[in-house]
């Protein structure tokens, strides 16, 4: 499998939690991490706004197509340990796709809030 990329709000305290998990299980390097908040260079590469992926996670799979919120985590669970075994439930079973992306909607709206933090500069 090639490596995919996830573009991550790296000073966001929630998100953290979630991702360091991650990281941890992506023993093979399959998967690049970049911290949105220190790497303005990767987002502008990929035709990613800071907003947008402010936003919602934005996940490249090899072929440098974009995918956002579940759907990128699905790019990403699939290729770790236990996670795996996730996203394999997810995609067989079609309706939790839809309750998953409902769920992260609101909680992507909302964690700017729910963590105090704010985004760099609100023109972007």
């Amino acid at each position: 499998m090639s490596k995919i990329t996830c573009f991550h709000d790296g000073e966001c305290p929630l998100c953290n939690l979630e991702i360091n998990a991650m990281k941890k299980l992506d023993n093979a390097g399959q998967i690049q991490w970049v911290d949105i908040t220190q790497d303005a260079g990767a987002l502008a590469n990929a035709g990613i706004t800071y907003r947008q992926a402010m936003d919602k996670i934005h996940v490249l799979d090899e072929n440098a197509q974009c995918h956002t919120g579940v759907r990128g985590f699905l790019l990403v669970w699939q290729r770790l340990t236990y996670y795996r075994v996730l996203a394999k439930i997810i995609r067989r079973m079609p309706f939790l796709l839809p309750v998953m992306e409902k769920v992260y909607g609101i909680f992507a709206r909302y964690r700017l809030v729910l963590t105090g933090k704010k985004y760099l500069d609100e023109s972007q």
